[in-house]
């Protein structure tokens, strides 16, 4: 292991290394970390479709599917139509039709057993989200408004659908990534991570080489469903990987054993067990992705360099000043953040409450920055540009930082045999986190702009 904090199971005296050896053969090598790097890809997949969506979604489907009468210039790219309802509101109903079915199947995911374990639910889950993606892409050159409605419902359900499935995909690799040895619950982190800074290059190239958001949105989509489709064949792969095997067998052996004279009050037993061993570790998620979301992106974003009525005087495009300093850097740090978990892990499991609740103090700072400045009515006590992207670039590597050594933690808080409840029950306090972030960026709004 890496040099760095030792990381032990809180219940029991010995350390990482004796507990993975306590079977019966010694475990097989992960060839040229293969496994490793399946898993990071997967991390990458259960995020790249949504993160498609979000960052198209304003252009695409704010600014010309869902406008009346819209049509486009395909040479210049430039958009015309009539804002409705739907183009209006369609973050909001974006947001609650992503986030609430990933959320309520995250929960599902933890306590239904089906035949088939989470193997099967991951390749479902990957189908149903690659079908969506295909659907999207079908009306990308179709003419909708001229049934608007009937597009916005279609559109609606796919989110609903896409998230749900995603949901169950996500919270069954953090399941699977728990049974390993703890870097590869990382390599989850370490994908999402790559996969936002991915995105947002992506965005900022297509945006310098075409601005018909038609062909924009095309590629976007095809990339998103290029990746799935690697997942799901890499997937195929690390079913065959005798490392993988090893640990999936170990952990279906030592649940075999709970199981055997347990009755249906003796798998809740469980449950709640693993979740009183894990809580202090599983709110330790939640807040780390709690404080990101409340500032990334929804306040982060609306951070300006001028003042009320000032001009713009920083040294990167203006078109480009947000693109940078919120999505490329967060995305950056949190990226190299989730990378140096993965070989120094300090602080210790009892300890990493400290940093964590700390953080907490990130969401008054970025609130009192330049944010919003025409319509916000409490004053600016951070005015200079230059201390919101230092102070953002160390909110963004705390959180690929802190959410990479809680993650990794958790599935080693409780017995082993648990260690795939226990890694589930962390993909729904990080999705938790996320939900209740976004919610809590309207209560800053309406606070700063009260």
């Amino acid at each position: 292991m890496s040099s760095g904090t030792e990381l032990q199971p809180l219940n029991e005296p010995k350390n990482v290394e004796e507990a993975a050896v306590e079977v019966e053969e010694e475990a097989p090598e992960d060839r040229k970390n293969l496994v490793f790097f399946i898993i990071l890809l997967h991390g990458i997949g259960t995020l790249m479709p949504w993160n498609m969506l979000i960052t198209i979604s304003y252009d695409y489907f704010e600014s010309y599917k869902m406008l009346a009468n819209s049509t486009i210039d395909m040479d210049t790219g430039a958009v015309t139509g009539d804002p409705t309802v739907y183009s209006s509101n369609f973050q909001s109903f974006q947001t609650i039709a992503s986030q609430v079915p990933n959320l309520l199947l995250n929960l599902l995911n933890i306590f239904i057993v089906v035949k088939g374990g989470l193997a099967g639910r991951i390749t479902v889950g990957l189908s149903i989200v690659a079908v969506c993606v295909i659907t999207t892409m079908a009306f990308i050159y179709v003419e909708t408004h001229t049934w608007l409605t009937g597009f916005f419902i279609l559109t609606i359900a796919t989110i609903i659908i896409l998230n749900g499935a995603n949901g169950v995909y996500q919270n069954s690799i953090f399941g699977l990534a728990g049974e390993l040895p703890f870097k590869y619950t990382n390599a989850v982190i370490i994908g999402n991570n790559l996969c936002g800074t991915f995105v947002t290059l992506l965005s900022m190239s297509t945006k310098a080489i075409t601005r018909n958001i038609l062909d924009r949105a095309f590629l976007y989509f095809l990339i998103a469903l290029i990746t799935l489709v690697f997942c799901f064949i890499s997937f195929l792969i690390l079913k065959k990987q005798r490392f993988y095997q090893f640990y999936s067998t170990r952990a279906e052996r030592q649940r075999a054993k709970n199981e055997e004279s347990a009755d249906n009050k003796g798998k809740m037993a469980t449950y709640v067990a693993t979740f009183k061993e894990a809580f202090p570790m599983l709110l330790n998620v939640f807040l780390v992705f709690f404080v990101t979301l409340s500032v990334f992106p929804g306040v982060m974003m609306y951070v300006k360099d001028e003042k009320k009525g000032g001009t713009y005087d920083f040294p990167l495009p203006k078109n480009y000043f947000m693109d940078v300093t919120t999505f490329l850097q967060f995305n950056v740090f949190a990226f190299i953040g989730s990378i140096v978990a993965g070989r120094k892990q300090w602080p210790a499991p009892n300890k990493l409450w400290i940093p964590v609740y700390l953080r907490l103090l990130y969401i008054p700072f970025f609130a009192f920055c330049n944010y919003l400045p025409e319509t916000r009515t409490w004053p600016v006590l951070f005015e200079s540009t230059w201390l919101f992207v230092i102070v953002a670039a160390s909110m963004s590597f705390g959180s690929g930082y802190f959410s990479g050594l809680a993650m990794m933690y958790t599935s080693k808080t409780v017995d082993p045999s648990r260690a795939q409840v226990a890694g589930m029950m962390a993909g729904f306090s990080l999705i938790s986190g996320i939900v209740s972030g976004l919610i809590f960026t309207m209560v800053i709004k309406m606070f700063v702009t009260a």
